[in-house]
């Protein structure tokens, strides 16, 4: 089961370099058991549920993200087998061996994920020397309006690229435990991947220029999204074996795992976001029941982001960029969710592994301060996992966070 996958393969171009030293050993791609307790996983996934109904809780639930590195680089996880299975398999030992009950295993979701459609719409990657970097689109395929209205939508399964993302969605079902989710194929907004082949400035001249031209190419990628997403539905089996319809480590509850990856918001006025953006973004929503929204920050647009039609939930967020619009994102998902929609929204704040662990506990401490009584933030932590951070102050950390996060839980309104 365990091929090598080639470079041509995956369309991927990159200058030589020295390469990755990598484990000394790696585990065989094939059936893997891990030391699970499935009713514990259910209680972990019945805190989350009972945290977005707004539920009382004794604790606020705390992800912490433990990867991707696990000895292996980007570079090697996205082309090679045994490195991503490897990689994966690491991350849910660590975690179950250091991290609290509250702990859901997902495995690594296949990273070629997160460039599939630009891909299949022509882009080639490319990375720096840095094999720990991420690859990047080297020239953008669409740099005239000619080639804009030439955009069509591709089979995905003639997509070489994306037949070896099945694939490895199929091995992940067949080879994990069913208490363990797998991480599924990126939702990027749909404008947000036009931006990702389109060069940038004809893009944002075209919004005002060529407006119909702009919606026609995110038509054609909204259906191919739709086509990537059956395709990884009937991989795995199923939307329950999945943590969420999305490329993110993060589980979300049945009916609402939708995460629409929206950071182009970020750079939309909001009539710009709701002729261009919003309802794209929204048919993918409405398709598999709702869900999330994600943009890093700023929010020009926030008003616009919860509704009622299609369900959206709440915002998934950068603490980085969102830390200066606190209030107003607790005005939006606290007062002005429960007046428009009859209930209230929630955060999903990301804690980006460039912040010390200390620094991530008190920003946490006065996220929750600032948010308290009425809206609920459930902070999303990535830690590295390449060993420059020990397990003890892994087990310490998750510890100082509970704490936080159980004073938090008894100074919110639950409903």
């Amino acid at each position: 089961m365990a091929t090598r996958t080639h470079v041509h393969e995956l369309r991927v171009t990159h200058p030589s370099r020295q390469g990755h030293a990598g484990p000394a050993f790696r585990v065989p791609v094939g059936p893997v058991d891990f030391d699970l307790d499935p009713a514990r996983v259910g209680r972990a996934r019945e805190l989350t549920r009972r945290v977005w109904r707004y539920e009382q809780v004794e604790h606020i639930p705390v992800i912490i993200d433990l990867g991707p590195e696990c000895d292996e680089s980007v570079q090697d996880v996205l082309m090679h087998d045994d490195a991503w299975f490897n990689s994966g398999v690491r991350r849910i030992e660590r975690s179950l061996r250091v991290l609290p009950d509250d702990y859901i295993p997902i495995f690594e979701p296949p990273w070629a994920a997160y460039f599939s459609t630009p891909v299949m719409l022509g882009a080639e990657l490319w990375w720096e020397e840095d094999a720990d970097s991420w690859p990047a689109v080297r020239t953008p395929p669409v740099r005239d309006l000619d080639a804009l209205a030439r955009l069509e939508v591709p089979d995905v399964h003639a997509s070489p690229h994306f037949r070896n993302v099945l694939r490895r969605l199929a091995i992940a079902r067949d080879c994990l435990p069913p208490d363990v989710a797998i991480g599924g194929v990126d939702m990027m907004s749909p404008l947000g991947d036009l931006q990702g082949i389109m060069d940038q400035s004809l893009l944002f001249v075209s919004m005002k220029r060529a407006p119909e031209a702009i919606r026609r190419a995110c038509e054609v990628i909204t259906v191919t999204q739709e086509a990537a997403q059956e395709a990884a539905l009937e991989a795995v089996g199923g939307e329950a074996r999945l943590a969420g319809l999305s490329n993110w480590p993060i589980w979300r509850p049945e009916g609402a795992k939708v995460l629409v990856t929206d950071d182009i918001a970020g750079l939309l006025s909001p009539a710009a976001y709701a002729a261009f953006d919003k309802p794209y973004g929204d048919r993918l929503l409405r398709r598999w029941g709702g869900g999330l929204r994600h943009v890093c920050g700023p929010h020009p647009a926030l008003s616009l982001y919860v509704t009622s039609e299609p369900p959206v939930y709440g915002l998934n967020c950068a603490h980085r960029f969102s830390r200066a619009a606190i209030a107003e994102l607790k005005e939006e998902m606290g007062r002005r969710a429960l007046e428009q929609h009859g209930r209230r929204a929630h955060l999903e704040v990301m804690f980006e592994r460039d912040m010390s662990l200390t620094d991530i506990v008190g920003a946490f401490r006065g996220l929750a301060e600032a948010l308290a009584p009425d809206v609920v933030a459930i902070p999303y932590c990535q830690v590295a996992s390449d060993n420059s951070v020990s397990d003890d102050a892994i087990a310490t950390f998750a510890r100082e966070m509970r704490r936080v996060a159980e004073a938090y839980a008894k100074s919110v309104r639950w409903d």
